[in-house]
This record gives structure tokens, C-alpha cells and sequence, in this order.
């Protein structure tokens, strides 16, 4: 409530409360003296109309329970102009006769205050409750309607001057006078906390029914005038109404005072409550039977009221205990529910106990074990590994001879043999294999979870049926396992990748499905298990990166990374044939071998086989690449000249041009001598470039791209999409071929807030390449679900592993020979 409006309320009170005393001091001065009852009527109607301001004020000073005050200011201005046009006509006329209009506007008050006093806020109660309220306050507004009856209104009825509608309509004044109260006492009683304003509201009534009983006495024994003391009942009932609607919007705080207070009234008003209707029935029996010799028609209606109290209370006690009978059943019902629900908690406290044991004796083995396989997992694994390089390193100390990974794997296989009569100088090898299914995801994407979940278990079955003595399996997640061995290391490697050769049956389903195996042997790849789990996985990757389905020692990262040892190992590589080209299908919309991509490796007799990203930049750095890059473009048109010759003769290659090549004057010379020295074509031959490559050289790469066009030789942008992508080499340039890098395509089956955004940009790509009449190959594609997008989107080819790996020339020649015309809708081509 805001400040201003707080004190026009309070100074719309206080008006009132000063017309209210004035008022009595006046009556009490002026009384007898008919010359002065006019100014008193002045302070009555004032007291009348300051207490409508009053309720006015206080149902627009406060957003919640402004109704009420609306109406009961309303009930109260019609009860003050209902007085004023009394007195008006009472001044020019001398009396009022009854009925009149004025009657009306009496009238209407009890309604309009019934309005306020419901909307008055309460709370729900049972309906057992509320009948045994409401007949209670029925017996006490009855009892009161007793004692009326035989003091007034029989009286008033009884009067032979009056006709029968003025004794109907003054009558009906303290009827409603009754259910008026007993409506405000209803509504108090349907809440629990205590409000002023509610009680001063019963309070205010009941000075109201005073005066109008007072004032229906006066009419019927000696006519009534205005002026006298009578009025005070009224002012008295205004000014409490007032201080009602002053109340509401002056609600104490809660505090320990306030709390104190209502729970001392809380504890005189309810032996009230529950005293009253045996109070009024017992005032009613009284009554009866002090008037009970009495032959009038106020002892005869007062025995009747008695009856009809009577019948009330009888009403009363029967739902009462009916009400009693249905909350023992409910009680009743709930006690037996607690009992069945202890018993039932009980019970399934001693089953959770027993669940607890076995689930601890389950989580015991779980913590150690994979669930899916009953294979060792990552943290048995290392257990058993840490085991075996104890063993060595003790081994390694003493000299004595002992094999520890036979005895670490006895414990899971059972089948530990040690030989008796043997013995040797020094611990046996120590190896780790860590193995990787290759695709694996794509059998998840194509055949489901479930399929998957099978292969993984095909797996280990066939690893574990394949352990020699003394080893040791276990599956770390995903589609990942290792073995501890302790045969040679390569040896046993190719042994474990040759498990993979024959197809997994997976319900009538042959699947078949590579995998790549990374090795760390003990002291060399490290000294304990950390290190050997590490490196064994460093060595997968490598062994990924170079193709997959192979298996890849691991080299000390320094040695990796030596500079000096790539430079030494780079020098005279060319020379010595250690450079070896592999090549990757492209796949058109028909599902049809279109072209093959040539990738360069390095076959390091020191390092093993080498990836591009491995030993380009030293490349690059030393001046080599412009004889390697020749080498390349030879060999693979020496390739394709081969292919074309054995019956392939639509097919294509395409070669990635080096920077240096690139920036050669006669580059376009080299490569039409390429082409005649092979008997070529140059519609065979599709050149890549990048646009970092083409950045800065616009007007180089133009002449040079150009002739090269003229010669039917293919222009391709690779890795478009990635972070260096340019619209205008497209523009102004001969190029025939986008492809899109391998990051665009990941994402059309990635995170799901990355999907959409994937597939707008490779579609988008597709239309805009279209549009300029190139042709679109999608790059990476790793998934079935990836390749159904690509090509749903508008990419011409595709390329990537689900659809073939890069490999050697041989092989690639039986891939052509064995290449069909669709692609298998089950069993993605892992490995050709």
C-alpha cells in the first residue's frame, strides 16, 4: 500500500470516528429537545458517508481483497441514501409511510453486504465440515430468530393498524438482519487465522440488528423518529465497519505479539463456537418453557422455532457422527496401510540386504572384468601387466630364470604350463599388443547396437580361444583389446591380426572386419605398465594412419621427431626406392569406380611406414619435394597406363601437385611429358590443388592451369570447406572438381547441435558448385551414415575409408577386378 493512499485512509477514519462521537455527544445533549434533533441527523448521515469513504478508500489502496470493501462500501453508501431520503421526506412530510421506495434502498444493503462478506477470502473444507458449520451457524441465527420472534416480531405482527405488506417488509428487516450475520459468521469460521476485520465485521452487524429491532419496537408501541438514541446503533455499526475496512489494509506483521494475540483469541472463540448452538438451543427451551402456559402467537411461534432448533441440533449430531464413523474407517484403512507397508518395507530391507551381498560379491568381479565380453578390463589388465613387469625387473636383477607372463596369465587361463626341467639365462619378452577394430562404428551404423555388441563378443571369443600358454587378453571399452604375451612381438602380432582373416557369423550374417594392433615391448617402450598401456596405444594409431589392418611397433617418439633422423633417412630415399605410392577409389553416384587418388608413403627401413604428415614439412624444407613430386606424377601415370592397359580404360588419377612443382615455369611441360611418355591422355589426369596453394599466385596458377585445361588435364580444389576456402579461385580459374574436406563430412554424423548446421553447408556447397558445372567428391567418408548423406545432398563422388582404404598398386588392381556395381547394403567394405 503506498504512502499516500495509507493516509487517506486513515484520515477518512478518523472523519468518521469524529462524526461518530460528535454524534453521541449531540444525542446526549440534545436530548428532549425536538428544536435540536436536526443537527444530530447532519453528524448521522456524516458518520454514514465517511464510513462509505472509508471502504472506498480501502478497496483501492491494496491490489489483493479489494472486493470485498467495494461492495460493503456500496452496501453502506445505499444505507446512507436510503437515510438520507428518510429524513428529506420525514422533513417535508412529517412521517414516512411504509412501504415506500426507501424500503428498497434499505433492502438492498443486506444484499450487497452479502456480496462482500463472500468474497471475504476463505479456505476449502471437507463437505462433512462444512454441513456441521453450516448447520451450526443455523442453530445459533435460529435461536436469535427465537428470541426476536417473541420479543418483536410477533408483536409486530400482531398489530391491527398496519397492513400486511408493511408488516411483511418490516418484517423482512431483522430476518436479514439474522442471515446477515449468520452469513459473516460462516465465513468466519471457514478460515484458520485470525483477521480483525472479519470479526469487526460480526460486530458491526450486530449493532445493526440492535438498531433495527430497537427500531421495529419503537414503530410498533409509539411510531418512530429521527433523532434519537436508536441512531447510535447504526452510526456505531458504520463506524465499525469503517475501522473493518481500515483494518484489512492495516495487517499487523507477524511477530511473537501478534501471534500471542490470536492464539489467546483462537483459545476463548473456539469453546465459543462449539458452545453457541447448545446456547441458543438452550435459551430456546427456556423460552418455551417460561412461556408454555401463554395462548398467543408469540409463545406459539416461539415453541414451533424451539422445534425447528431442536430438529437442527438433531441434524447436526448425525452428521457429526457420521462424519465420526467415515474418519474412524479412514483411520482405520490407514493403520492397516501402515501395517501392510512396514511388513512390505520390512521385507524389502531384508531383500535389499541380500540384493547388497550379491551385488557386492558382483561388483567385485565387475571392477576387474568387462561386463559385456567376462573379458579382463583396463583396470585388471594393468593390474596383471604391473604383475608381469615386476616379474621381469626382478628377473632382470637376480638372473634368474623365470617367465612371468606365464605365470600372470595362469590366473586367467588356466592353462599355464611350467616346464620343470627347463630353465634359461634371462626373462622371457614382454610384450603388449593393443588391439582396434577398424570400422567398427560403421557396423554400429549400419546393422545396430545389438549386431555390434555380438561382433565385440565374436572378438573376444576368438582372442581368447587363441591364447598360448602364459598369455593374457582384455578389453579396455569400445572396440578396443590387449594381449599380453611374452612370444616374439611382430610374430605374434601378424598371428593376431590373421585371426581377423576369416568373417565373424553374426546370426547368419557374415561381417567381416579388420583390425590394427599397436606393440611396446619391455625396457624399450618403457619400464613400467603406464608406459607400455601408452605406447602400445600410440602405436595403434600409427598403425591406423598407415592404412589400418596392420600392426606397427612403437618407436620412441625423440626418434620420431628427430629432424636429423628423417633428413638421414630422407637422403637418398628417392634414390633407393624406399617411396611408395597407394591409391584410394572415388566413387561415383552409381556406386562405380570413377577414379583413384594417389597418396604418397614412405617406407622407412628404420622408421617403418610413414604417412605424408610425417615427413612432408622436412621434405618441403630441404628442396626435395621438387624431385619427389615428379616422381610421383611418373609413377602414377605409369600406374594408370598400366590399368588402362589391362581393360580399364574410363578410369582417372588423381595426383596432389606440390608447392615447388607448382611454382615452376615448366611445370605444364613435365606434366604433358608425363602424359605422352605413358601414352596418355590428359582426360586421365586430374591435378589437385589447395587454396593456400593458389594464394598469392593467381596470375602464375592461371596460365599454367589454363594450358594444362586445354589439354583436357582436370583441375580439382581439395579441402574445401577447411580453414583456408575462397570463392574466387572458382570464379576465375579452369577448375572442374571440389572436394570437400574431411571435417565437413564428420560432422554431418557428429555432435547434434554440429549435424544440421553439416548438412546445410555440404548442401549449400553442392547447389553453388552446380550452379559453376563442377562436380562435388566428398572426402573422408568413414560411415554408411555419412555416405547416405553426402549423396542425398547432391555429391557427385564420394571417398573414404567406409568405402575403401588406400592400397598398393597389386592390390588395387584385384580391387578392380573384384569391384562391383553397388555397394554391399549390410556390411560396410572394410577391407576389400
Amino acid at each position: 500500500m503506498r504512502p499516500s493512499g495509507r493516509t487517506w485512509l486513515n484520515m477518512a477514519l478518523l472523519v468518521t470516528a469524529a462524526f461518530a462521537l460528535t454524534h453521541l455527544a449531540w444525542i446526549t445533549l440534545a436530548a428532549g429537545n425536538a428544536t435540536l434533533l436536526w443537527p444530530g441527523q447532519v453528524l448521522y448521515l456524516g458518520v454514514m458517508y465517511a464510513a462509505t469513504l472509508t471502504c472506498v478508500l480501502a478497496a483501492r489502496s491494496g491490489s489483493g481483497g479489494a472486493w470485498p470493501w467495494h461492495w460493503i462500501a456500496l452496501a453502506v453508501a445505499t444505507y446512507a441514501l436510503a437515510d438520507t431520503a428518510y429524513d428529506l421526506v420525514e422533513w417535508r412530510s412529517g412521517s414516512v409511510p411504509t412501504p415506500t421506495v426507501i424500503d428498497a434502498l434499505y433492502l438492498a444493503f443486506y444484499s450487497l453486504f452479502w456480496l462482500g462478506s463472500l468474497a471475504l477470502p476463505r479456505q476449502p473444507m471437507r463437505r462433512a465440515e462444512a454441513w456441521r458449520l453450516t448447520l451450526d451457524v443455523g442453530i445459533v441465527v435460529g435461536s436469535l430468530g427465537v428470541l426476536v420472534w417473541y420479543g418483536v416480531l410477533a408483536a409486530l405482527l400482531g398489530a391491527a393498524e398496519a397492513s400486511l405488506i408493511s408488516k411483511l417488509v418490516n418484517l423482512s428487516y431483522p430476518v436479514l438482519d439474522l442471515c446477515t450475520l449468520g452469513l459473516v459468521l460462516l465465513v468466519m469460521r471457514r478460515s484458520d487465522r485470525f483477521r480483525p476485520e472479519e470479526s469487526l465485521m460480526a460486530l458491526g452487524m450486530v449493532a445493526f440488528i440492535g438498531g433495527d429491532l430497537l427500531d421495529l419496537f419503537i414503530d410498533a408501541h409509539a411510531g418512530f423518529a429521527s433523532g434519537t438514541p436508536v441512531e447510535l446503533f447504526w452510526t456505531g455499526g458504520a463506524l465499525i465497519f469503517a475501522l473493518a475496512a481500515w483494518s484489512s489494509r492495516h495487517a499487523p506483521r507477524p511477530g511473537r505479539s501478534f501471534g500471542t494475540a490470536a492464539h489467546v483469541t483462537a483459545q476463548i472463540t473456539r469453546p465459543l463456537y462449539a458452545l453457541a448452538p447448545y446456547l441458543g438451543l438452550t435459551a430456546c427451551f427456556a423460552l418455551s418453557l417460561l412461556t408454555h402456559d401463554e395462548n398467543t402467537l408469540a409463545a406459539h411461534g416461539a415453541l414451533w422455532g424451539t422445534a425447528g432448533v431442536t430438529l437442527l441440533v438433531a441434524f447436526r449430531q448425525i452428521a457429526v457422527l457420521s462424519d465420526n464413523t467415515g474418519l474412524t474407517a479412514q483411520l482405520a484403512a490407514l493403520n492397516a496401510t501402515l501395517e501392510q507397508r512396514v511388513t512390505a518395507r520390512t521385507a524389502e530391507v531384508e531383500e535389499g540386504r541380500a540384493q547388497l551381498e550379491a551385488r557386492a560379491r558382483e561388483m567385485a568381479w565387475q571392477a576387474h572384468h568387462d561386463a559385456l565380453t567376462g573379458l579382463p578390463n583396463r583396470a585388471g589388465f594393468l593390474s596383471a601387466l604391473g604383475e608381469a613387469v615386476a616379474q621381469q625387473t626382478g628377473a632382470a636383477q637376480t638372473g634368474a630364470a623365470q617367465t612371468g607372463v606365464a605365470q600372470t596369465g595362469a590366473a586367467q587361463t588356466g592353462t599355464a604350463q611350467a616346464d620343470a626341467g627347463s630353465s634359461s639365462d634371462s626373462a622371457a619378452p614382454l610384450a603388449v599388443l593393443f588391439l582396434d577394430l577398424d570400422g567398427f562404428k560403421g557396423v554400429n551404423d549400419t546393422l545396430g547396437h545389438t549386431v555390434g555388441d555380438q561382433l565385440l563378443i565374436k572378438v573376444a571369443a576368438r582372442l581368447r580361444g587363441a591364447l598360448l600358454p602364459g598369455e593374457f587378453t582384455a578389453r579396455l571399452g569400445g572396440d578396443e583389446f590387449m594381449v599380453l604375451t611374452s612370444q616374439p612381438p611382430q610374430a605374434r602380432a601378424q598371428q593376431v591380426l590373421e585371426l581377423f582373416a576369416p568373417p565373424f557369423d553374426l546370426g547368419g550374417r557374415p561381417v567381416r572386419i579388420s583390425a590394427s594392433v599397436g606393440v611396446s615391448v619391455y625396457p624399450d617402450s618403457g619400464q613400467d605398465a603406464e608406459s607400455l598401456y601408452m605406447h602400445a596405444d600410440v602405436a595403434m594409431y600409427e598403425a591406423k594412419r598407415a592404412g589400418k589392418g596392420a600392426a606397427r611397433v612403437f618407436v620412441p617418439r625423440e626418434a620420431l621427431r628427430s629432424r636429423t633422423a628423417l633428413e638421414q633417412g630422407l637422403s637418398g630415399a628417392l634414390e633407393r626406392g624406399e617411396f611408395r605410392l597407394h591409391y584410394q577409389p572415388i566413387w561415383d553416384a552409381a556406386q562405380r569406380i570413377v577414379a583413384l587418388e594417389a597418396l604418397l608413403r614412405w617406407d622407412s627401413p628404420e622408421l617403418g611406414l610413414l604417412s605424408p604428415d610425417q615427413f612432408l614439412p622436412v621434405v618441403h624444407e630441404t628442396g626435395l619435394d621438387e624431385a619427389l613430386g615428379d616422381w610421383v606424377l611418373n609413377e602414377a601415370c605409369a600406374q594408370l597406363s598400366r590399368w588402362h592397359a589391362a581393360g580399364h580404360g574410363g578410369l582417372r588419377v588423381a595426383v596432389n601437385v606440390f608447392p615447388a612443382q607448382f611454382g615452376r615455369a615448366d611445370f605444364a611441360g613435365t606434366v604433358e611429358a608425363a602424359l605422352a611418355r605413358h601414352g596418355l591422355d590428359g582426360t586421365a589426369l586430374e591435378l589437385e590443388v589447395s587454396a593456400a596453394l593458389l594464394s598469392g599466385c593467381e596470375a602464375h596458377a592461371g596460365g599454367v592451369m589454363r594450358a594444362l585445361d586445354e589439354r583436357g588435364v582436370q583441375w580439382s580444389m581439395c579441402d574445401f570447406g577447411a580453414q583456408f576456402s575462397a570463392l574466387s579461385p572458382l570464379l576465375g580459374l579452369p577448375i572442374g572438381v571440389l572436394k570437400l574436406d574431411r571435417s565437413l563430412i564428420g560432422a554431418l554424423d557428429g555432435p547434434l547441435d554440429l549435424q544440421a548446421q553439416a548438412r546445410h553447408a555440404v548442401q549449400a556447397t553442392a547447389a553453388l558448385a552446380g550452379a559453376l558445372g563442377l562436380s562435388v567428391v566428398a572426402e573422408g567418408v568413414e560411415t554408411h551414415a555419412q555416405w547416405q548423406a553426402v549423396t542425398a545432398l547432391g555429391c557427385d563422388h564420394s571417398q573414404g575409408f567406409w568405402l575403401a582404404h588406400p592400397q598398393t598398386g597389386p592390390e588395387t588392381d584385384r580391387q578392380l577386378q573384384q569391384a562391383r556395381e553397388h555397394l554391399p547394403e549390410s556390411v560396410p567394405a572394410i577391407q576389400p
